[in-house]
């Protein structure tokens, strides 16, 4: 397993067949593990959110998800970011692999949705719905929600509350759920599973365009993608500057620019 630190925020670098292998460790463990899918917005919120930031780098496993990042790292470090992993295909990884697996937040009928097309998908895992009903910026849910997931007895909790209050409502809750073995939070991975939202094409995912989808699927989204785009790889550039490093840096983010493009 690789470790990268960008922005004192630790990512891991792992390959498909590397990621799959350490899930299958954490499922057959005797322990409760956190992941978290850090992205540019999760890092600009670090910054000013020292409790957000401490549990991401207390995450048992940090999966990077966002293209930024990959420039980010090639820019700021003298590494460069080889594997990424969206919210979108880790629940699907962890789906393929059995037992039982709790879906938390978004819609309830979305995640209806998203359970019946992963199950149709990965009939040997049992999935559950669970409405956490309004979750407070901390973390906080009502009490009724821990008596749900312990009648379920799932092995995965998968949770959709959007970046920040999903990581602070599984550190809250986990202690709680000794018999868990893997949390992770997904942000709007039930939104495109369920279709309300198809993702981008292969050829702008792999381009790292797929804000570029987002923006004309969902104008609404426009204040976050601002920041993912323009606040976020600002940053990034004061920081190469401040470093002496901003033409290096140019040139590496070049080099994965041609490299996509082949």
């Amino acid at each position: 397993m690789n470790f990268l630190n960008l922005l004192n925020i630790r990512l891991d670098d792992l390959s498909d067949q590397e990621l799959r292998q350490t899930l299958l460790n954490y499922l057959n463990s005797t322990s409760s593990k956190t992941i978290v899918t850090p992205n540019p917005e999760f890092l600009l919120m670090a910054r000013h959110d020292k409790n957000f930031a401490d549990i991401l780098n207390r995450a048992d496993l940090s999966l990077p998800d966002g293209a930024g990042l990959e420039y980010a790292v090639a820019a700021l470090t003298d590494r460069y970011l080889t594997n990424r992993h969206t919210g979108v295909d880790s629940l699907d990884l962890l789906a393929s692999m059995g037992g039982r697996l709790a879906l938390i937040g978004s819609s309830s009928e979305v995640a209806r949705e998203a359970a019946k097309k992963l199950k149709n998908k990965h009939p040997q895992t049992d999935f559950v719905v669970i409405d956490p009903g309004i979750v407070s910026i901390d973390g906080s849910a009502p009490l009724n929600v821990m008596e749900e997931i312990k009648s379920f007895d799932p092995k995965i909790i998968a949770v959709a509350l959007g970046q920040r209050k999903q990581e602070k409502f599984i550190a809250k809750i986990l202690p709680q759920l000794p018999n868990i073995r893997i949390a992770i939070g997904i942000g709007g991975a039930l939104d495109m599973i369920a279709g309300l939202y198809p993702r981008a094409p292969y050829f702008l995912r792999r381009a790292g365009l797929e804000w570029l989808w987002r923006l004309f699927r969902e104008p609404k989204r426009w204040p976050r993608i601002f920041r993912a785009v323009i606040v976020f790889p600002a940053i990034v550039v004061w920081a190469t500057l401040l470093k002496h490093q901003f033409w290096q840096a140019v040139f590496k983010t070049i080099k994965i620019w041609t490299d996509k493009k082949r």
